[in-house]
């Protein structure tokens, strides 16, 4: 009977989860074109009633539905019971003429609930010979002619003239209507100007339909990268390159039972993206004095302390929390008038930024340690934060309160208890007091002779006067060297690239490909950083060649290098199907490495 109950119970909790996560939705291609035919999808993640379809149907000729069809599933693991449901409700629509169309909403009935599914928008383009099939994506195969007006790739911008600091979203695409079978090689643009951050994206590339002037193209994402300019004027980026094979339509042959069927072949082709030119506006004057270079949109400012009353010598944190939607990693410091009695640390910095097609959003908080030394009634003063607000294009400058902070007195350390009383009478008997005879061996010495003035002390003086010397040129080589910032990167340079072929042997082990091809690009790239002393933002293949002929380095090497860098990208963004050996690109990253030490 108790098993029951449970059974029922966990059953009861299900369904209320279940109907607090139910959604409607409809889907359709979002671009097809006039007499092509199309289905058009209502999803319901539960078990539903009375459908009622959309009320109208503008451009478009039902030929076939609503069908049903249902598919469900059940789980239970580790004792915890989980249940997928999905109900579909399709219809066979033939666009009929140009332009954009809203198909309006549907509803259906959940456990007594109504469920309305959101309007969607489809445009509809002129129509090619083969349109009526019923399978778009499959049937671009051209016949012969230029390949490359089959295919395309494009580096989309969404703005193209923006603010110093103000970021820029570029998404590399490949449009194409051909069958596209693999990827052999691709040089990704260095955005030299700019400070960039990587958008996460799928490694699988899933094609969705876009209208190109009046042409449907199966459009796929290869890379999202968020751009934050880094000086004035007009910025160039360089072109996208990628080599790749495609399917091109080659005639027709009988087959065995005679009938007539395509005959396809595989070509190669080189692809290059029309270069593409960023204006960008310095910022305009008067920067108020908090103003640290934050550019964007929607920044916040808090800032919380742990304790307002506390003895001196004690300590305490102070949080100040910037948030928005910008360039929040540029952003260093933040200027805070403590009272000078504050001992005040260097502020522990602490980021939870999110990049996404949106742009960079999320926080970025300091936490500075504070020790007050003495007592008394202080006050931080307010603190403030200045942005550019790119929206409204002008300075807006954020603060907090003051925070008031007492210190009291801390309690003083008692001695006394400690210390022992000796009296002056015990002090006068001490020295003709009975004392214990030795009984251990001991060695007599003259009376008059001292160790001050004789030939160990002076031996003693110099050696020590000698150390003393080479501890001080020692430490101020030591310091020389720590305020030589190239030479110390240039030091550390391999000991830092082998930490990550180290953390990249980790992931070969463990089968991650884009965690191991991730460290080994960083690896290579961050040690020519160090060595050459070119910041990461600036390097490019064509730097790092000009600047390895200044240092007499083979052309061959050079080439060995950018065949190696070239390999692990194209094995970092290939589609699944493709495969390289992660032991021999790691044994390949390792000798480049090495021979880059022996040389520079």
């Amino acid at each position: 009977m108790k098993q029951l109950i449970y059974i029922l119970s966990a059953l009861s909790i299900l369904g209320t989860e279940l109907s607090a996560q139910i959604t409607f939705k409809a889907s359709a291609n979002k671009v097809v074109e006039i007499g092509e035919n199309f289905r058009l999808n209502f999803t319901v993640n539960a078990n539903g009633s009375n459908f009622k379809p959309p009320s109208s149907f503008s451009g478009f000729r039902v030929l076939a539905g609503p069908s049903t069809s249902t598919s469900s599933s059940y789980q239970w693991i580790n004792g915890k019971a989980s249940q997928s449901i999905s109900n579909t409700y399709s219809y066979i629509l033939q666009a009929t003429r140009a332009g954009k169309f809203t198909i309006p909403e549907a509803k259906i009935t959940v456990e007594g609930k109504v469920y309305t599914s959101k309007p969607i928008t489809i445009e509809v383009v002129k129509g090619s010979a083969n349109a009526n099939v019923p399978n778009q994506e499959n049937k671009t195969q051209p016949e012969q002619g230029n390949i490359k007006d089959q295919i395309f790739v494009r580096i989309s911008l969404n703005k193209t003239k923006v603010y110093l600091g103000e970021q820029i979203i570029a998404t590399i695409k490949i449009y194409t209507k051909v069958g596209l079978r693999a990827f052999n090689d691709f040089k990704f643009p260095a955005y030299t100007g700019f400070w960039s951050q990587d958008i996460e994206t799928p490694n699988q590339i899933s094609l969705q339909r876009e209208n190109v002037n009046g042409t449907i193209y199966n459009v796929g994402v290869l890379r999202k990268t968020i751009l934050f300019p880094q000086r004035s004027g007009k910025i160039k980026i360089d072109p996208f390159e990628l080599d790749c094979i495609v399917q091109q339509k080659a005639g027709k042959r009988r087959n065995f039972f005679g009938e007539l069927v395509d005959v396809y072949k595989d070509i190669e082709v080189q692809l290059v993206s029309p270069p593409r030119t960023v204006n960008v506006m310095p910022l305009p004057v008067g920067k108020p004095a908090s103003f640290s270079g934050a550019v964007g949109t929607d920044f916040k400012l808090s800032a919380t302390i742990d304790h307002n009353q506390i003895k001196n010598n004690e300590s305490l944190t102070l949080k100040v929390k910037i948030s928005g939607n910008g360039n929040l990693k540029l952003i260093d410091k933040i200027n805070i008038d403590f009272p000078q009695t504050f001992e005040v640390y260097d502020p522990k910095v602490k980021e939870n930024i999110n990049n996404t097609a949106g742009g960079a959003r999320g926080t970025k908080t300091f936490e500075y340690l504070i020790i007050p030394r003495e007592q008394g009634d202080y006050v931080i003063p307010g603190i403030k934060f200045s942005y550019f607000d790119v929206k409204d294009k002008k300075y807006k400058t954020l603060s907090v309160e003051d925070i008031p902070v007492k210190v009291e007195k801390g309690d003083a350390v008692d001695l006394s208890a400690s210390s022992i009383s000796v009296s002056k009478e015990d002090i006068r008997t001490l020295g003709s007091d009975i004392r214990f005879i030795k009984q251990n061996k001991f060695e007599l010495k003259p009376i008059n002779k001292t160790f001050f003035g004789s030939l160990q002390f002076y031996l003693y003086y110099l050696i020590s006067l000698f150390i003393f010397i080479v501890l001080v040129f020692f430490m101020r080589n030591k310091i020389k060297q720590n305020a030589n910032a190239v030479l110390m990167k240039n030091k550390r340079a391999g000991k830092i690239s082998k930490k990550r072929l180290k953390k990249a042997a980790v992931y070969m082990k463990q089968n991650d490909k884009e965690q191991f091809y991730n460290e080994i690009i960083h690896a290579l790239w961050g040690f020519l950083s160090d060595k050459l002393n070119i910041p990461v933002s600036e390097l490019s293949r064509e730097t790092v060649k000009e600047t390895l002929l200044k240092h007499n380095v083979s052309e061959d090497i050079i080439s060995n290098f950018i065949k190696v860098i070239d390999d692990c990208e194209f094995a970092k963004y290939a589609p699944s199907g493709q495969t390289n050996s992660l032991s021999d690109d790691y044994k390949k990253a390792r000798e480049v490495i090495d021979k880059f030490e022996e040389i520079l």
